[in-house]
């Protein structure tokens, strides 16, 4: 039972530091997430079960993949999205994001993805590991400030736990289109 190991794991390492608890158990939420990933492949990430999806889509100048409803915030409904698109969510729209509002860069996400799954899980292993490392050096309780617009009085805990809020929702729709996808009739 993976939550049997997650729980295991912790009972391992007793600890009352924040920093460690948070940042372990998000480890563990992109540890399963990316072996839940194991053996991706491309037809499966760009897989639209239903008319309307927001997915990874050809550049109309012939450059990179784009990704299609990237910088739109608020929509009603929001539409399905393919692993692909929730994989840039997740990796750039989310934790790269929140990495580079932490250092001052307020830009929006890239609007560019990729087409293949492993650049994509390595995108994400990267993203992660950046944000994972701005967090580790952060004080939890501090006010996020001035660069994070609404939420400026929040502090970084917060955003941890909103990160971590994004991780679990995404990674779980994943595996219900994984399971969907190996399951069709």
């Amino acid at each position: 039972m993976c939550c049997d190991v997650v729980m295991s794991d912790v009972a391992k390492r007793p600890t009352t530091d924040v920093s460690d608890v948070i940042l372990h158990s998000m480890d563990g939420m992109v540890g399963q997430l990316t072996g839940r990933l194991a053996g991706l492949g491309r037809l499966e990430y760009l897989w639209e079960p239903v008319a309307g999806m927001w997915s990874i889509r050809p550049s109309s100048d012939g450059g990179p993949p784009v990704v299609e409803g990237a910088g739109i915030r608020a929509i009603d409904p929001a539409p399905m999205t393919t692993i692909a698109w929730r994989l840039w969510h997740l990796s750039l729209d989310c934790f790269d994001d929140y990495t580079r509002r932490f250092a001052g860069d307020l830009s929006d996400a890239s609007a560019e993805w990729t087409f293949e799954p492993g650049e994509a899980l390595a995108t994400l292993d990267e993203k992660w590991a950046a944000f994972r490392s701005t967090l580790a050096a952060r004080d939890w309780w501090k006010e996020l400030g001035a660069d994070w617009g609404p939420f400026s009085s929040h502090c970084v805990a917060d955003i941890a736990m909103h990160a971590s809020n994004e991780l679990v929702h995404h990674a779980a729709e994943i595996a219900l289109l994984r399971d969907l996808y190996a399951n069709q009739a």
